[in-house]
């Protein structure tokens, strides 16, 4: 069985919009980018109560998107690292539709 490949493009089409549309940015604002999503991710944060396990979320995929920044998303560790914050973002996103 093939393994599901991830790339930063897939992200941020899945994510980018409905979680900056939760406190009212626009993603075409920032790159389209691993650095780029970071960066949303980071600033949508800051919206939210540092408190909100929602903002831990995106400060931890954020995260995660600095190292895919540094690494590329193609090899077998930037691979689990973006499914790792495939699953974050989903968690998220969830979430924040829930609110």
């Amino acid at each position: 069985m093939a393994t599901k490949t991830i790339t930063v493009d897939q992200l941020i089409a899945e994510y980018a919009e409905p979680i900056a549309g939760e406190v009212g940015y626009d993603p075409a604002d920032y790159d389209a980018t691993a650095q780029g999503l970071a960066t949303l991710l980071r600033d949508v944060a800051n919206e939210l109560s540092s408190m909100d396990q929602t903002s831990e979320w995106l400060q931890d995929a954020a995260a995660d998107l600095d190292a895919i920044a540094r690494l590329g998303d193609d090899g077998p560790k930037a691979q689990k690292l973006l499914k790792r914050i495939d699953s974050t973002l989903y968690e998220a996103k969830s979430d924040l539709e829930l609110c």
